[in-house]
């Protein structure tokens, strides 16, 4: 018996080729217009595009981004696992600390904890109890809040708010049964938790704490309201001295680009090597 076998042939995606010639048109309409006219300088976006100022701003707001963002996992943890606890006393005080920091703009905190939080506290001070051992001298709180830790402060505490709604979702996503069997195998709830659940929580729910991450890099643009030398405090210093506003602005627009792609990157190897299912 003789069979005739016909080559499947694909539908042609003239779709995909109509939206993809768009987007090749359109790109460099869009681009072209800003290139040729005389608006930017572009001697001058090349001239402070890697100066010393600019790169060791990009390393500030990276610093201060990554800290907060990584405080932040943690402490966001720790609320969401109260938020879901049968404690009545701990779910209602994660309940008030997400409503307080979600509901309030983050530049109020960064102002509240760099000029109000040192007055309040007046002298600080921090040793080791029952040794000598001293880890902060006593000192006006003032001086310690520096920006930098006071946007430390205010941002990882505004963002563990954020991260703890994420991390609830993603321990709401494990799957009960898994709970049950640990449970019926004689685990302890913290092992079940720390082991079981939130390894597969933080597996699920890694793509919102990448896109909180990238958010927090662009957040760090409001402490610029309290002198921390991150991107946009240090081009406006430049453009205000040579008035060159547009290109410090495209400077610091191509920063936060490249800040976006390397964690979008990182991103992308994460949840490839560790998957959610």
């Amino acid at each position: 018996m003789n069979t005739t076998y016909c080559p499947v042939r694909k539908p042609r995606p003239w779709g995909q080729i109509a939206q993809a010639g768009v987007v090749v048109v359109a790109l460099p309409l869009i681009i072209w217009p800003f290139v040729s006219s005389d608006v930017f300088d572009l001697a001058t976006v090349g001239r402070y595009l890697f100066s010393a100022t600019i790169v060791q701003a990009v390393w500030s707001t990276l610093s201060l981004a990554t800290l907060s963002t990584a405080l932040a996992i943690v402490l966001g943890t720790v609320i969401a696992l109260a938020r879901i606890s049968e404690n009545a006393v701990l779910r209602a005080a994660a309940t008030g600390y997400i409503f307080v920091f979600r509901g309030t703009p983050m530049l109020v905190q960064l102002l509240i904890w760099f000029y109000a939080v040192p007055r309040v506290i007046g002298q600080i001070s921090l040793s080791v109890p029952f040794t000598d051992t001293v880890l902060i001298p006593q000192q006006p709180a003032s001086a310690f809040f520096t920006p930098f830790i006071a946007g430390l402060f205010a941002l990882t505490l505004a963002e563990s708010a954020y991260m703890a709604e994420v991390v609830r979702s993603g321990i709401q996503g494990v799957d009960q049964g898994q709970r049950d069997a640990a449970r019926a195998l004689g685990l302890r709830r913290g092992k079940i938790i720390r082991q079981i659940v939130l390894v597969q929580a933080f597996r699920i729910v890694m793509p919102a704490v990448g896109n909180q991450y990238i958010m927090m890099i662009k957040n760090t643009s409001l402490a610029y309201a309290i002198g921390y030398s991150e991107i946009l405090l240090s081009v406006s210093r430049v453009y205000y001295t040579n008035f060159k506003y547009l290109e410090l602005l495209l400077v610091a627009a191509f920063w936060y680009l490249v800040l976006t792609a390397a964690i979008t990157v990182l991103q992308h190897f994460i949840e490839k090597r560790w998957p959610a299912r």
